[in-house]
């Protein structure tokens, strides 16, 4: 059997707080058993972060079955409610998702870490949506294993299992869990491109897993690369922590938006979409009119607000906290 403690041990740290983001599904309900067994040999607190997200009829009972295997086991537990008539004019699995990580944010502290279930295909399909968005070698490298969240980390240690392998360890353990119905409903995108899509292509190539797998490494690597080189490259037109209009002028307007990209990177920024940063380089940096012009995206309600300015020569930040 998959040595699952090996993933999550070397995360954990003595008398640390850590946070199991957990639905009650196969993938959180393995991820929680393991993490709280873990967390007993290293002697660090875990707690369980059950949202109900009301879109389902079953929502409610889904709640319930959480709260009584968490009783069941003694695993702390938090829970939360959303409000989905706030989605109102966006995408409702969008909304719902960004609502899940304001919560998570708001928990996590300084030196805390929130543990996810997400696996190898959820990595796959995140690969196909962005790939279809359009996205670049950052895109195309799928969903971080690791990364900040917040004042903390969010880590994903099953990100090399697929579905398959975690549903034997549920099996196992003979661990309950439940089985949302709304995973077949394909008018939510991931869910189209996982039961129309993806399972043609498995019916096709088999093995398609390994292969793309492999790719999303690769790209991984690249993109490693590109932001080792990109760093260099971006040292040469800074002026203290800003950009010096001038010298980025001299790169291409591909080149110009790697480096902006890499440079809201390193200044923990959220980046624009495509369409955004075509508009950034294409007239914002080239403006000349405007005596102070500003570019915006985001909103200042969301916490994702950023602000461009350019001020004698140098684009400077403007971000909500």
């Amino acid at each position: 059997m998959i040595d699952t403690r090996s993933l999550i041990t070397p995360h954990l740290i003595r008398n640390k707080n850590f946070y199991v983001a957990y639905s009650g599904g196969v993938d959180s309900t393995v991820l929680l058993k393991e993490v709280c067994e873990a967390a007993k040999k290293v002697n660090c607190n875990v707690t369980a972060i059950h949202i109900n997200h009301g879109y389902s009829k079953f929502s409610d009972n889904w709640e319930q079955h959480c709260e009584k295997f968490c009783i069941e086991h003694d695993y702390p537990l938090q829970k939360f409610s959303l409000n989905i008539a706030e989605a109102e004019g966006a995408s409702l699995e969008s909304a719902m998702r960004e609502k899940r990580y304001e919560i998570f944010q708001s928990l996590i502290g300084k030196n805390e870490t929130l543990f996810m279930g997400h696996h190898l295909d959820d990595q796959i399909e995140t690969l196909f949506f962005r790939i279809l968005r359009g996205s670049g070698l950052k895109g195309s490298s799928s969903i971080p294993f690791k990364r900040n969240l917040g004042k903390g980390l969010l880590v994903r240690p099953f990100l090399n299992l697929s579905k398959k392998e975690i549903y034997e360890i549920a099996k196992l353990k003979k661990l309950k869990f439940i089985e949302d119905e709304s995973n077949k409903d394909i008018k939510f995108d991931r869910n189209f491109l996982r039961n129309e899509v993806i399972e043609k292509i498995s019916e096709r190539w088999p093995n398609y897993r390994k292969s793309l797998s492999k790719y999303i490494e690769n790209q991984k690597s690249s993109h490693e690369f590109l932001k080792e080189i990109t760093t260099i490259e971006l040292k040469k037109i800074l002026h203290g922590k800003n950009i010096d209009v001038n010298k980025l002028k001299k790169y291409d307007s591909k080149y110009q938006k790697i480096l902006i990209l890499q440079w809201l990177e390193m200044n923990n920024c959220n980046s624009p979409s495509s369409s955004a940063l075509d508009e950034l380089t294409k007239f914002f940096v080239s403006s000349e009119k405007t005596k102070e012009p500003k570019f915006i995206w985001g909103s200042k309600e969301k916490g994702n607000y950023i602000c461009l300015k350019i001020k004698k020569g140098i684009i400077s930040i403007e971000s909500t906290p």
